[in-house]
């Protein structure tokens, strides 16, 4: 049985000129009860998308990310620079909307419309252009796997 925080769907959201986001209701109770209404938001590793974590789930990266070897890893190092450094903490306001700084809303493209979703322990914000050149790779990469699905050994006791 999963007992974690999970946070999962994908969400319309506007940005307003100053940047600030609404958090969908549905999430609101869930971040007020998890971090006290605040949330931390940063670069993804990955894609051209930003991640926006609970305080709760933030403390978990934190300490994962410090057991990482950077006096001797160059890419550690880097992991660290990403995730650490461009991470900026939000509160929620009295509309339930955080403000996304404007670094990393350059940084993700973000403009007026986005989608949010939810990615188990955290959210993914994408601008709309990004989102959908990502979900036609994440079209594709399905179709070719699907080819050769008995060659992805982690997939084949995954209970959908």
């Amino acid at each position: 049985m999963f007992t974690g925080l999970l946070l999962s769907g994908t969400n319309d959201v506007s940005l307003d000129l100053k940047g600030r986001m609404a958090i969908p209701a549905r999430y609101k109770d869930v971040i007020k009860d998890e971090s006290d209404g605040q949330l931390i938001v940063t670069r993804s590793l990955f894609d051209k998308c930003l991640w926006i974590y609970p305080t709760s789930e933030w403390e978990n990266v934190v300490e994962s990310l410090g057991a990482l070897p950077t006096i001797t890893d160059p890419l550690c190092r880097t992991i660290q620079r990403i995730v650490l450094g461009s991470a900026v903490f939000c509160s929620l306001d009295a509309q339930g909307r955080i403000l996304i700084p404007q670094e990393l809303r350059t940084e993700a493209s973000l403009e007026k419309k986005a989608f949010l979703i939810g990615f188990n322990n955290k959210f993914e914000l994408w601008s709309e252009e990004n989102f959908k050149a990502q979900r036609e790779i994440d079209n594709n990469l399905l179709m070719d796997a699907c080819k050769s699905m008995e060659s992805h050994s982690l997939l084949a006791n995954l209970k959908l």
